[in-house]
C-alpha cells in the first residue's frame, strides 16, 4: 500500500525525506504535510476523539472542546510523535543524528 498525501504542488510517499528536505531548502514548513501523512497512523485515537465529541454534542449545554480535552490530547500527542522525528531527522546539521554536540 502507497501512502500518498497530497500538498499543494506536490505529493509524499515513501521517499518523504527528500521531500522534506526540500522543502526545508526552499523555506517552507513540511509540518502540515507529515500531519495529514501521519494522522491515519493514529486512527484509533482520532476514533476515541470522535466518539467523544458525539457523547458530549447529544448531552445539552456540554462543550465538547472542554469536555473532550485528553482524548484530544492523545491524539495531538500520537500525531506529534509521528511528524518530529520526521522533520528533526531532515534539518540541516543532525547528519550524525543529533543536532546539538
Amino acid at each position: 500500500m502507497s501512502n500518498q498525501v497530497n500538498f499543494g504542488e506536490g505529493k509524499i510517499n515513501e521517499n518523504y525525506p527528500s521531500a522534506i528536505k526540500t522543502m526545508l531548502e526552499q523555506g517552507k514548513d513540511p509540518k502540515e504535510l507529515l500531519i495529514q501523512y501521519c494522522r491515519p497512523q493514529c486512527k484509533w485515537y482520532d476514533d476515541k476523539y470522535d466518539r467523544c465529541v458525539k457523547a458530549f454534542l447529544s448531552l445539552k449545554n456540554a462543550d465538547p472542546e472542554k469536555n473532550c480535552m485528553y482524548p484530544y490530547r492523545d491524539l495531538v500527542t500520537c500525531v506529534e510523535a509521528c511528524v518530529q522525528p520526521k522533520i528533526q531527522h531532515a534539518l540541516r546539521g543532525n547528519e550524525n543524528g543529533f543536532i546539538f554536540h
